[in-house]
C-alpha cells in the first residue's frame, strides 16, 4: 500500500494532540505529570518522594512504551492512509 502525505501528516497531528489532551501535568503541584497516549511512557514529579518508592512509581523514560505508542501511531497512519485511498479519494 502507498503511503500518502496528507493522511499521514493529518494522523501525525491528531496523534499528538490526543497525546497533549489525555497527558496530565501536575509535578507543579506535588502531582505527576504523565506523558503518553494510549500508554505513559514520561513521568515525572518535582515533589518529594522516598528514593524506596522511585521504582513503584515508574517514574522517567519508558523506551517499551514508547515504541509500543510508536506502533499504535504506525497502525492510526495505515489506517487513516486506508481510509483515505478507499473511500476519499474517489470522490
Amino acid at each position: 500500500m502507498r503511503i500518502h502525505t496528507k493522511p499521514t501528516l493529518l494522523a501525525i497531528a491528531a496523534f499528538i494532540v490526543i497525546t497533549l489532551i489525555y497527558s496530565t501535568y501536575e509535578a507543579e503541584s506535588d502531582g505527576f505529570t504523565s506523558i503518553g497516549f494510549p500508554l505513559t511512557f514520561n513521568k515525572y514529579t518535582y515533589g518529594k518522594i522516598d528514593p524506596a518508592d522511585i521504582g513503584l512509581a515508574h517514574i522517567g523514560f519508558n523506551t517499551g512504551n514508547f515504541l509500543l505508542d510508536m506502533l499504535v501511531l504506525m497502525v492510526f497512519i495505515w489506517g487513516c492512509n486506508f481510509i483515505w485511498i478507499k473511500y476519499l479519494k474517489k470522490q
